[in-house]
């Protein structure tokens, strides 16, 4: 019994190195090299293994994106609960939290703009926009929500909404910058559109 135990306990090692190995390599190559620009048989190659074998652990090249993302959430969630605590103005904080995934999309540039492509070329785009949009969008919801409670922000407009508002002023921005190529990531661009949308918001200035 314990034999068998410690045999599947050394499968399941073999089985996260393989996948952890897939994902280090594919996603050093989507940086390098761009996403289209990568193969099924550029990643395989690189660590030795047959192709059938990364597809028993991603049936698509596409699902590492989803990957790379759900490995970025934990570090997105944490920042913005650190900037939900900071006592600084309202709108402060707002703009702290779309520097800080500015910052993320910049670093990873050729991944953020493969995302966003499939955001909205995939005619099932579900996954993808859970995982790239939902839960920053439900976490910028949280710091509006906190604005409303405190006075700043107006109440008639679910917090929701505000973050829908102002996630699709930040999403055309990293248009404008990873795929159109009109602005630098770190320009002051997006500082100029999300406080044009936020005088809108606000009940004040705090």
């Amino acid at each position: 019994m314990k034999d068998t135990k410690k045999e599947l306990q050394r499968r399941e090692r073999k089985k996260k190195a393989i996948r952890d190995a897939i994902f280090k390599t594919a996603q050093k190559l989507f940086v390098d090299k761009g996403f289209e620009n990568t193969s099924v048989e550029n990643i395989t190659e690189k660590i030795d293994i047959a192709q059938s074998t990364f597809f028993n652990y991603f049936p698509r090249k596409e699902d590492l994106l989803a990957e790379i993302f759900k490995r970025k959430l934990p570090y997105l969630k944490k920042k913005c609960h650190e900037i939900l605590e900071l006592d600084v103005p309202i709108i402060t904080k707002i703009n702290e939290i779309f520097s800080t995934t500015a910052r993320i999309a910049a670093k990873h540039e050729n991944i953020t703009r493969a995302m966003l492509i499939k955001s909205f070329t995939t005619l099932n785009n579900q996954q993808y926009d859970g995982i790239f949009f939902e839960d920053f969008r439900n976490s910028l919801s949280l710091i509006l929500k906190q604005g409303q409670a405190e006075g700043h922000i107006r109440k008639d407009i679910s917090a929701i909404k505000l973050a829908n508002m102002l996630e699709g002023v930040f999403t055309l921005f990293v248009i404008d910058c990873l795929i159109k190529k009109t602005y630098g990531m770190s320009s002051g661009e997006l500082y100029k559109r999300l406080n044009i949308c936020l005088e809108g918001m606000a009940t004040d200035t705090k």
